[in-house]
């Protein structure tokens, strides 16, 4: 799952195009515990230069409040136009659970040159921030993702006025998924991040009324960021807790 923000530094006219120019050699970045460093290979597709700083954070999107143990080498470098560029991530050994995946965000921030002009002419600069998956995985864990999909378990949950999936993950690898949705009824509405953690669950808010769909169709990303389709069961509907 990649995630992609933009920030306005100067609130004026003339907008770059909105679309990330930095991309990466992968979608997620998978990180074994045994290894001293994981290497990620970047370029840069603008046809103008950019400054790139590079951290990993809980997801804040915010260098200052970053308190991942993670290291990335270069912070801050220059790409020009089709340059290519290595960055390394390093693991700073601070204690993270040995019995499942521990998941962070790897930030690519790219900020492109002003543009320029007359005086009086309107101009903007936006800066946009790529981010993706950083899954740390413990030495000895040696479950495969679709083995951990296989066995995760769905239900319908009313939830208020409407309905609700819940997906319960007993595994200790991470799912992320892109699409699930009932047979013949409603669809979990879209969220920017649809992972269910490794041992717990959580609720997907359907769009619509489930209907008498005893089925789901979903869609998860494999380990190379790449689209796969399942099916499972929906267990018993069971009434939403109360707080």
């Amino acid at each position: 799952m990649i995630r992609i923000a933009l920030t306005a530094l100067l609130c004026l006219l003339t907008a770059l195009p909105l679309r990330a120019g930095i991309l990466a050699d992968g979608t997620r970045v998978i990180y074994p515990a045994q290894r001293r460093e994981k290497t990620l290979m970047l370029a840069n597709t603008n046809r103008y230069p950019v400054i790139v700083q590079s951290w990993v954070d809980d997801g804040e999107g915010n260098p200052e409040l970053a308190r991942a143990p993670f290291v990335v080498l270069p912070a801050v470098f220059r790409l020009a136009p089709g340059e290519r560029q290595a960055i390394r991530i390093i693991y700073n050994q601070d204690p993270l659970p040995p019995d499942r995946e521990s998941v962070f965000w790897l930030n690519l921030y790219e900020i492109p040159p002003e543009t320029r002009g007359q005086a009086e002419t309107p101009r903007v600069t936006l800066a946009m921030n790529t981010q993706l998956k950083l899954f740390w995985r413990p030495a000895g864990l040696t479950a495969a993702l679709d083995k951990a999909v296989d066995k995760l378990r769905f239900r319908l949950v009313r939830e208020g006025t409407g309905w609700a999936i819940e997906c319960e993950n007993p595994t200790p690898l991470n799912v992320s998924f892109t699409s699930l949705q009932l047979a013949g009824g409603a669809g979990a509405a879209p969220d920017m991040d649809m992972m269910t953690r490794a041992f717990s669950t959580r609720r997907y808010t359907l769009s619509g009324p489930p209907g008498g769909a005893r089925q789901i169709r979903f869609s998860w990303l494999d380990e190379h960021g790449a689209a796969k389709t399942g099916t499972a069961a929906i267990g018993r509907v069971i009434p939403s807790s109360t707080p």
